[in-house]
């Protein structure tokens, strides 16, 4: 009889050995939870709120609760194992390609908070996905996962709310001023509130101090209890947006040229609790929206800019288009040498890239080099192109851009298989008459999107 509970014994601790990430339920461990098309199994030993998926198949929602998200739970005999398995109809029509979606804990309130999920070293164990990195190396976004069980090592989180430290927060902005009687409300959002709107209040006092020392800008300050390393953003309070179309820019002198507000990164909430940012002086910084003041160099230059365009031009004819025109389109001449022609008066921080006149239908493409798929030719900036010349007599700045090699094509153009250069680990494939291309076990269209 002791021989026999010796045995027991001995099992129950066995049991116990399943408490880590070297031993990994099996698929056939997971089998009872995979009720849908795709099922995630993670391991991680901090965990002490619960944790919820967020993904495609939600529409990502910045829900302050998890009313929409799935919960997952702990597999049976394997702890520090949780699972969750759901159906994504929407996923092959996001703009990355294939189903997403990622696990995220639940703060100390049990709410949903985006500071808290995967953090840059998840690893891949088992499955289809792919594990790349997301916003400022501090996390990881999960794309393009496979149908069946997906089994990921969650090595450590963004932030964990289990060790997290608590503030009561004070952030003042002297945002910039659209013009001398204009200002934008900005807002503060971020993951301690699920990147909801959440409307700064101006401190009127101190905005006429500044007005009577004739400073620029406007002050507004806001309090808030939050966790230390949480994320957050500026934008605009009147023109809050999915898009977030309304955020602060700040001027790059070096390259003569507007960029995002801190490279377009998330801000992050450290052991200093009263914060300013001090961003008023209107030829450095911005808002999106507002019409942008002259940069500190404010001559506005006269370009002259030639562009040899991809073999097939639209009969319609070829137009420059970009932000200093207002994305209205801009004609170019044809000339007898093949190259279209327009002189422009133009600042350097403007972007532009060229179409089929009045048509987005039919832009410029280019193929990528590393996946051999067809994207569409992102705008420039006037000054990353710039060489300094004369034309007639006249100072200016001149532009010549050869687009007629083989990787330059008309969107009209390239929608056949003929005009794909496919890499070495790619190869076409005919599949009830039209052809895709096949790539590290993925099926994309010839535009790049993933179909399977």
């Amino acid at each position: 009889m002791k021989k026999f509970y010796a045995f027991v014994a001995a099992a129950v601790m066995s049991v116990a050995t399943f408490a880590s990430r070297e031993v990994v339920p099996s698929d056939a461990d997971l089998a009872s939870y995979a009720t849908g098309t795709y099922t995630m199994c993670i391991y991680n030993d901090g965990v002490c709120n619960g944790i919820v998926l967020n993904g495609t198949y939600a529409g990502w929602p910045n829900a302050a609760d998890h009313a929409t998200l799935l919960d997952f739970v702990a597999v049976d005999g394997f702890e520090g194992w949780y699972v969750v398995s759901w159906d994504d109809t929407t996923g092959a029509e996001t703009k990355d390609g294939g189903v997403q979606a990622k696990p995220i804990q639940l703060d100390g309130s049990g709410l949903f908070n985006w500071d808290y999920q995967l953090g840059p070293d998840a690893e891949l164990i088992r499955g289809t996905a792919d594990l790349l990195p997301g916003n400022n190396g501090t996390e990881v976004d999960i794309k393009n996962i496979g149908a069946g069980i997906v089994v990921i090592d969650v090595k450590s989180w963004k932030n964990n709310p289990c060790t997290a430290v608590y503030h009561n927060y004070k952030v003042s902005l002297v945002s910039p001023d659209c013009n001398d009687e204009d200002y934008i409300t900005p807002a503060i959002s971020g993951g301690f509130n699920g990147w909801a709107q959440e409307a700064m209040t101006m401190n009127e006092l101190k905005t006429a101090e500044r007005q009577q020392a004739e400073l620029p800008g406007a002050v507004f300050e806001i309090s808030f209890r939050a966790a230390e390393g949480s994320d957050f953003k500026f934008r605009s309070a009147a023109e809050w947006g999915a898009d977030w179309s309304n955020e602060l820019k700040e001027y790059d002198a070096e390259n003569d040229e507007w960029k995002a507000f801190n490279g377009g990164a998330n801000l992050v909430l450290g052991e200093e609790t009263d914060i300013m940012y001090d961003l008023g002086d209107p030829t450095l910084y911005s808002w999106n929206n507002c019409e942008k003041p002259e940069p500190l160099d404010s001559t506005v230059y006269y370009t002259v800019i030639g562009v040899k365009v991809p073999a097939g031009a639209p009969e319609a004819g070829v137009e420059i288009i970009g932000t200093f025109d207002s994305w209205a389109g801009t004609a170019m001449e044809l000339l007898n040498t093949g190259w279209y022609f327009a002189e422009l008066n133009v600042m350097g921080f403007q972007e532009f890239k060229f179409r089929e006149a009045g048509s987005w239908a039919n832009e410029i493409y280019v193929q990528n080099v590393n996946t051999g798929m067809w994207e569409a030719f992102t705008q420039i900036t006037f000054a990353s192109v710039w060489s300094d010349d004369s034309y007639k007599g006249t100072p200016c700045k001149w532009i010549e851009l050869d687009l007629s090699g083989e990787n330059y094509g008309w969107k009209a153009n390239v929608e056949g298989i003929e005009n794909i250069t496919l890499t070495e680990k790619a190869q076409k494939v005919m599949v009830d008459g039209v052809m895709y291309i096949i790539r590290d076990n993925k099926m994309f269209n010839v535009q790049g999107t993933q179909v399977r």
